[in-house]
């Protein structure tokens, strides 16, 4: 395969996914968090694991600490 029908084929693969992203329901809602998680996934992982650990941390107290301690030393 040469490079034109390499170039060819992804354009051709590129429209099939267009067609079947914009046949979806809520094409603009997935668009938006599609875009915006592949770029920077550290965006919602970050934030999400700040507010576990500080949900974890004030409903079991110093416990959480010696949990957390004792899942890193087995591994």
């Amino acid at each position: 395969m040469d490079e034109t029908e390499f170039i060819k084929s992804l354009q051709k693969r590129a429209k099939e996914q267009h067609q079947l992203f914009e046949g979806m329901p809520f094409p603009s809602l997935f668009r938006l968090t599609t875009y915006w998680l592949s770029d920077h996934p550290w965006r919602i992982i970050i934030p999400v694991a700040f507010f576990v650990t500080l949900l974890a941390r004030n409903i079991l107290g110093q416990q959480f600490t010696e949990i957390v301690l004792k899942v890193f030393y087995r591994l």
